[in-house]
Formats: structure tokens, C-alpha cells, sequence
């Protein structure tokens, strides 16, 4: 089920961020990131529990989020890794939608 643009930005606004998740064999360590995550999920701030997010309801926030941290780790023949995303700070949000300035 897809996440209204509004919740996802409203949540990013007070503080969330989107978390990206992938795998892959250990033998690619060292190489570029899959370009496309297993798994991704929304943090909200005082939360218990994330929000999984559809890949389609990450493009749609993509263009307003900035990385901000990437880790790796191997695990026997696996390589995990994943990345941290906020929204920008080159946008200022209001009303749900993004407007570039500041």
C-alpha cells in the first residue's frame, strides 16, 4: 500500500529519515552500491516501530532527500550495507510541498 506524499514529507519534516537496506555477494566489496535497495523503511521520530516503504513511495521523496551516512559490512560471503536519508536542507518545506529556496 502506498504512503501519501504528505505523511511521508510531514514525518521527514519533524525530524525522520528514510533508511535504504541492500545485500549482496561479498566478492563485489569495494565496488558501487546497488543502485536499487531491498529494503527500505521510514523512521519516525518517538516511533517504536518503522514504516516500510515501497519503492515507488521512495522515488516520490527522492528528489527532496540528500544521503547522509552509508555503511558496509561483510558477513561470510555477504556484503550488507545501507544508507540514511533526510530531507535537504536546500529546500524549506511548507504546507507538504517542497519549495526550493531559503
Amino acid at each position: 500500500m502506498r504512503i501519501a506524499e504528505s505523511v511521508l514529507l510531514g514525518t521527514l519534516r519533524r525530524g525522520g529519515c528514510v533508511r535504504t537496506f541492500w545485500r549482496r555477494s561479498a566478492r563485489l566489496a569495494g565496488t558501487p552500491a546497488p543502485e536499487l535497495p531491498d529494503g527500505i523503511v521510514l523512521e519516525t521520530p518517538g516511533e517504536y516501530c518503522d514504516t516500510p516503504l515501497s519503492h515507488v513511495d521512495f522515488a516520490v521523496v527522492r528528489k527532496w532527500l540528500v544521503r547522509s551516512e552509508d555503511w558496509s559490512q561483510i558477513a561470510g560471503a555477504t556484503e550488507f550495507g545501507g544508507s540514511v536519508w533526510h530531507l535537504t536542507q536546500e529546500y524549506q518545506v511548507t504546507a507538504d510541498r517542497p519549495v526550493q529556496g531559503g
